[in-house]
């Protein structure tokens, strides 16, 4: 089954992951499962898969 992503989105200086979910209207849990990461890999140049509900 292939996943199906709707926005990608590279994290800025100062992003936070409340910040980022908030922007797209998706829970945080929702980006770090979508990403496979943990809050500690969230850093300036990352790219992220936003997934919308």
């Amino acid at each position: 089954m292939k996943k199906e992503f709707n926005q990608i989105y590279i994290v800025k200086e100062g992003d936070s992951l409340d910040k980022i979910a908030s922007i797209y209207n998706v829970s945080p849990l929702s980006i770090l499962l979508t990403n496979n990461i943990t809050p500690k890999m969230l850093k300036k140049g990352k790219v992220l898969f936003i997934k919308n509900k």
